[in-house]
Formats: structure tokens, C-alpha cells, sequence
């Protein structure tokens, strides 16, 4: 039998996520099963659970596939020296669902799912981490041209990591809840809602 190369595991991996995501869009977090996963993919029920054993290792494929790499390039702009303001961090973030096409709703139904499962509640504490932490080193180096000494960079850039997530979490259950918002268009706003 041939071996299965890992980009092929990777592929299988993503045509279950998209699979899912669609079942998730459509029916909910909650009424989403693996049951319906299989269907929906024509996959085996095998196959599925070859990859995810439950809707926690599901949801930290999802966030690994979609979030993080919009968080290694924030970090590594930084990285690079590059000073990015606290308005271009919260669009590089807001950025995966323009690209990406992940619906805010589905967020916000994690989100909501996270407060009763446990082990989803975990893996969004964890992914609430990995933004708090990609945010405070992406916005650090504009913080330092603002402060007199990197210990009070350091808390600036900590302070705005999280005003920098809730705005984010604003657009994500306002666009779930409303609808549609174009990215630019509400960071502009915020920034003029912000500044008077």
C-alpha cells in the first residue's frame, strides 16, 4: 500500500474544514454533527474522524487554517521592523474574513458553543491567547515610538492588544448580526467614532 504523504493528509484535512463549514453556515454549531460532516464531504465516517475526533479539534484546525497565518504576518511585518498603527493592525486582523471568506456568524456561534463545551472553551482561550499575544508584538514597535522606555512600550502595547481585539470582536458580531461590512469602512468609523 503507499505511503499517504502528509500534503496529502493536509488536503483531506482542508475538504473536511470547507465541508464543515458549510454544515456549520447552514445548520449551527450546535445541530452540526459529524453525522452531517460525513455527508456533506462523501466521506467516510472513518475518514472524518481519522482527522477530527470532535467539534474542539474541528474548531483549532479552523482557527490554525484561517487565523494564524493572518497572525504570523502581522508578527512578522513587525518582525521586520515595519511600524504598523494600532488601525492597520485591527485591518491586517479583520483581513481572514475578507480573504479567507470565513463567515463572522460562524464565529460568534463558537464563540457561543465555548461557554457550555468545555473542550471548545478551551481551545478559545487558547486561540484568545495566540491573538492577545500576536497583537502585543505586532503593535509593539509603534507603541515604542510613543513611549520613553520599553517597559511603558510594553504596557501600551498590551493595553491596545485588547482594545484592538474587542474591536475586532465588534466587527464580527455586528457583520453576524447585521450583515455585511466592508472591512476598511468600519475601521475608518471607529477611527472617527474614536477620535471625537
Amino acid at each position: 500500500m503507499p505511503k499517504v504523504t502528509e500534503a496529502y493528509r493536509e488536503a483531506r484535512r482542508d475538504e473536511i474544514a470547507r465541508a464543515a463549514l458549510r454544515c456549520l453556515e447552514r445548520k449551527g454549531v450546535r445541530d452540526t454533527s459529524i453525522a452531517d460532516i460525513v455527508e456533506e464531504s462523501g466521506l467516510s465516517t472513518g475518514a472524518i474522524y481519522s482527522h477530527f475526533s470532535n467539534k474542539a479539534e474541528l474548531a483549532r484546525y479552523i482557527v490554525g487554517r484561517f487565523l494564524i497565518p493572518r497572525l504570523d504576518a502581522l508578527e512578522s511585518t513587525a518582525a521586520r521592523g515595519r511600524i504598523l498603527a494600532p488601525s492597520e493592525v485591527l485591518r491586517g486582523m479583520l483581513s481572514v474574513f475578507r480573504h479567507t471568506g470565513l463567515p463572522p456568524s460562524l464565529v460568534v456561534q463558537f464563540w457561543g458553543e465555548a461557554m457550555v463545551e468545555p473542550d471548545l472553551h478551551t481551545e478559545m482561550l487558547n486561540t484568545a491567547g495566540r491573538l492577545r499575544t500576536s497583537l502585543t508584538t505586532a503593535i509593539t514597535p509603534w507603541a515604542r515610538t510613543r513611549t520613553e522606555s520599553d517597559a511603558e512600550a510594553d504596557a501600551l502595547a498590551g493595553r491596545l492588544s485588547r482594545t484592538i481585539a474587542a474591536l475586532a470582536q465588534g466587527y464580527v458580531s455586528n457583520t453576524a448580526v447585521f450583515g455585511p461590512r466592508d472591512i476598511d469602512e468600519y475601521v475608518d468609523d471607529a477611527i472617527i467614532v474614536l477620535g471625537t
